[in-house]
C-alpha cells in the first residue's frame, strides 16, 4: 500500500490566515488522588486503570477528533474583535455524563529528554515546551476544541484601546486563578512576565528563543498594573499580529514573587513541585512554578517524567487524569511496539517530526484502527545552521555554495520518503511559490547550473577541492536521516566531506548556541503559519536559532515594514522582497525540506482536535479517556480510520 496516498490531501498544508473569532472560556477545579503505574519503557505490562467514574463536567460531541478546516489563502493582517462573556459560561463541549476521569497515571510516550525548563528562554518544542509548558498558563490561548479561535486562558476579557496618543490592550484576569503555591495570579505577574519576555530589548545577550517576536510590538517596561486583576499592555503601533502571537504556548505567565529572584540558570532547572515549593517556603526559590493544570512530580534523564494533576486548577473539573506518566523511548521500533502493545496510550507531543508519518500510518493499519495515526503535513522545516563567524562559512560565497549545492528533491525522497516538499524559507503556500522557484532558481530546478555556480563560488573562496566540516545534529529523524542523505550527495557533487556527529536534542541545542560545531542540523516546527513566526525564530537578534546574530540591513528594514503593515497586499510585497533576499543563500539558515509530523493515539482518547500547527495546544487539560474496551471503537474493515483531516 502507498501510505503517502492514504494520507494525501485533505491536508492541513495551508492553515494560513488567522482570521480569529475571539471568545472567552474560564473555569475552576477539583482535587483527586493520584496512583502509580508500571514502566512501559522497560517492556512492562499495560497499566491497569481503576474503575472509571464520571466527572461533573465532561465533554460531549467529540466522539472522534475534528480536523481544523484548511485555509488556502495567505495570512492577512486583520483586526481581532473583542467579546466579553461571563466567566462562569462553559464551552459548548462541556456537558455532564460523557467523560470519565482516569484514576492513576495515564501512560504516554515521548522521544526527547527535557533541556531548558524556562519556556521564555528555550526554543525547542520537544525539550522545553512539552515537558515544562503544562505547568503554566498564558494570557490567551488557541481554543483546543476549535483551534482557529483565540480564547481567554488567564484572561476573562480584554479590549483594544486607542486614546489618540497610545494604543494597546487591557486584560482582565480570572479571579480564581492561583499559582501552585496558593499565591493568586495577579496583574503584576502578567506585567512581570511581559517585561521578562522583552528583556532582550535592554539587556544584551538575553535569549528569548520563541517569544522574542513580542519585542516587535511591545516596549520593555511599559506593561502597567491597573489593579490586582487588570493589566494594560501598550503597543508600538496597531498590530494585527499581537494577539495571535500572545496566544502562543510559549508566552507563559510566571509568578513575579518567584521569578524575580531567579537567575537564568535557576529558571532552567527542572525542579519537581515538592522541591520548588520547599525552596519557596525557605525563602530561596531556585525553580519556576506555574498556575497550569499539571505539576511536575519527577523526572529522570533518559527514562521519563511525570506530573500530578493540579488540585487547585481554576478551570473546573480539568484535567481529566490523576497524573501523566511520560516514558522516553528514542528507539523507533521500541516506541512503535509500546504503542502497538498498549503499554502506552499515545504520543505525548502529540505530533512530532521524530515520529515518521509512514510509521504512524502503518501502525494504524497494523492495529486495525485501535491506534489512530495523527499526521500534520508540512508542519516543520529541516534546515542547516551555518556559523557565519567562523571558517569556512564566514565567507558568504561558501554559504551560497551550500545553498545551491543541496539537492532538496533528493532529500525529500530519501530522507522522509516523499512525505514533504523542498525547503522554502516560509511555510508551503505562504509567500513563495515553489513552481516559480523551480522555473527561476537553480537551487530548486536546474541542478547542473546550481552545481556549476557552487563549484565556481568555492573556488573563488579558496576551496577548489572542497573542505571537511563536522556536523552537530540531533540523533533522531528527520534530522539524522536528512544529514545521512545530504552528506554523501554533497561529497559527490562538491567534495564537501560532512562528518556527522549525532547527539541528543538538548545537547545539540547547547552546541548550536555555543558554537561547538560550525555546522548544525535540527528540525523546527512553526508556531504560527504566519510568516512572522519564521522571522521571529531565525532572523531576529539574540534568539536561539540565530545564535551568532547574522544580520542584514535590508532584511531588518523589511521585517520592520511587514510588522507595521495592515494592508495584506502591501505586506505580501514586503515578504516577497524578503524571500528574494534570503534566496540569495547568504544567511546563516538553509532550509532543506518541509516535513510532516506524526503521532498516534489510542482510539479511546477523546476530544483531540487538530491544532493549527504542531506547536500549539499543549496543556493536556481538555482531552479525556472514554474507558471500556478498545473493541468499542469503530475500527472495522470499512471504518474511516484515523485522526486525519
Amino acid at each position: 500500500m502507498d501510505l503517502r496516498r492514504l494520507w494525501h490531501p485533505r491536508t492541513l498544508l495551508a492553515l494560513g490566515a488567522l482570521a480569529l473569532t475571539v471568545v472567552i472560556v474560564a473555569c475552576g477545579g477539583t482535587a483527586t488522588t493520584p496512583a502509580t503505574t508500571g514502566d512501559a519503557s522497560t517492556g512492562g505490562t499495560a497499566p491497569q486503570q481503576a474503575a472509571a467514574t464520571p466527572t461533573l463536567n465532561p465533554f460531549a460531541g467529540a466522539v472522534e477528533p475534528t480536523p481544523t478546516a484548511p485555509l488556502n489563502v495567505a495570512p492577512t493582517a486583520v483586526p481581532v474583535p473583542t467579546a466579553v462573556v461571563a466567566i462562569d459560561q462553559r464551552p459548548d463541549w462541556w456537558q455532564e455524563g460523557e467523560a470519565q476521569h482516569y484514576r492513576g497515571d495515564f501512560p504516554l510516550v515521548a522521544t526527547s529528554n527535557p533541556g531548558f525548563w524556562d519556556v521564555h528562554y528555550g526554543g525547542s518544542m520537544n525539550t522545553v515546551l512539552i515537558p515544562s509548558g503544562p505547568r503554566f498558563n498564558q494570557i490567551l490561548e488557541y481554543n483546543p476544541v476549535n483551534p482557529n479561535e483565540i480564547i481567554g486562558d488567564l484572561a476573562v476579557s480584554w479590549e483594544f484601546y486607542d486614546d489618540g496618543s497610545e494604543v494597546g490592550y487591557v486584560f482582565n484576569l480570572h479571579p480564581d486563578a492561583t499559582f501552585s503555591d496558593g499565591h493568586p495570579v495577579e496583574a503584576e505577574d502578567v506585567a512581570f512576565s511581559i517585561d521578562r519576555i522583552t528583556l532582550g530589548q535592554v539587556e544584551e545577550g538575553v535569549l528569548r528563543a520563541r517569544t522574542g517576536f513580542l519585542n516587535n510590538f511591545v516596549v520593555h517596561g511599559t506593561a502597567e498594573v491597573i489593579d490586582a486583576k487588570t493589566v494594560k499592555i501598550p503597543l508600538r503601533f496597531p498590530a494585527a499580529g499581537f494577539l495571535p502571537n500572545l496566544a502562543s504556548d510559549y508566552m507563559k505567565v510566571y509568578p513575579k514573587h518567584v521569578g524575580e529572584n531567579l537567575t537564568q540558570e535557576q529558571a532552567n532547572t527542572g525542579k519537581t513541585q515538592v522541591e520548588a515549593l520547599a525552596a519557596i517556603n525557605a525563602g530561596t526559590p531556585d525553580s519556576l512554578i506555574g498556575s497550569g493544570p499539571w505539576m511536575l512530580r519527577e523526572w529522570e534523564k533518559d527514562s521519563g517524567y511525570s506530573y500530578d494533576r493540579n488540585p487547585n486548577y481554576f478551570k473546573e473539573g480539568r484535567p481529566f487524569f490523576d497524573g501523566l506518566k511520560i516514558f522516553l523511548i528514542r528507539d523507533t521500533a521500541r516506541r512503535l511496539s509500546a504503542l502497538q502493545a498498549g503499554q502506552v496510550y499515545g504520543s505525548y507531543q502529540p505530533v512530532t517530526g521524530s515520529n515518521r508519518p509512514e510509521d504512524m500510518a502503518r501502525l494504524e493499519e497494523d492495529t486495525n484502527g485501535r491506534v489512530r495515526a495523527v499526521i500534520l503535513e508540512a508542519s516543520g522545516v529541516q534546515a542547516f545552521f551555518l556559523n557565519h563567524q567562523k571558517p569556512p562559512f564566514d565567507d558568504p560565497r561558501v554559504r551560497r555554495a551550500m545553498y545551491l549545492g543541496i539537492d532538496r528533491d533528493n532529500a525529500v525522497e530519501k530522507a522522509i520518503l516523499g512525505f514533504g516538499q523542498p525547503g522554502t524559507f516560509f511555510a508551503p503556500g505562504v509567500v513563495e511559490d515553489l513552481e516559480d522557484l523551480r522555473a527561476n532558481n537553480p537551487a530548486f530546478g536546474d541542478r547542473d547550473a546550481a552545481l556549476a555556480e557552487a563549484r565556481q563560488l568555492l573556488t573563488e573562496a579558496g576551496y577548489p577541492d572542497g573542505f571537511e566540516i563536522t556536523h552537530n545534529v540531533v540523533n533522531s529523524n528527520p534530522s539524522l536521516s536528512t544529514a545521512e542523505t545530504v552528506a554523501p550527495q554533497l561529497r559527490e557533487d562538491l567534495n564537501i566531506n560532512i562528518v556527522i556527529q549525532p547527539t541528543d536534542l538538548a545537547t545539540m541545542y547547547v552546541g548550536l548556541r555555543d558554537g561547538v560545531a560550525n555546522f548544525d542540523g535540527v528540525g523546527t516546527g512553526v508556531i504560527l503559519r504566519d510568516p512572522g513566526d519564521i522571522i521571529n525564530q531565525f532572523y531576529l537578534q539574540d534568539v536561539l536559532r540565530n545564535p551568532h546574530n547574522w544580520q542584514n540591513d535590508d532584511v531588518d528594514e523589511l521585517i520592520k515594514l511587514q510588522n507595521e503593515e495592515v494592508d495584506p497586499a502591501v505586506r505580501q510585497g514586503h515578504l516577497e522582497a524578503l524571500a528574494e533576499i534570503l534566496h540569495q543563500g547568504e544567511s546563516h539558515w538553509l532550509p532543506v525540506l518541509w516535513y510532516s509530523s506524526g503521532g498516534a493515539f489510542d482510539c479511546r482518547i477523546k476530544n483531540y482536535h487538530y491544532p493549527p500547527t504542531v506547536q500549539l495546544v499543549k496543556k493536556w487539560d481538555h482531552v479525556w479517556w472514554a474507558g471500556g474496551e478498545a473493541s468499542a471503537c469503530d475500527h472495522g474493515a470499512n471504518a474511516d480510520r484515523g485522526y486525519r483531516p
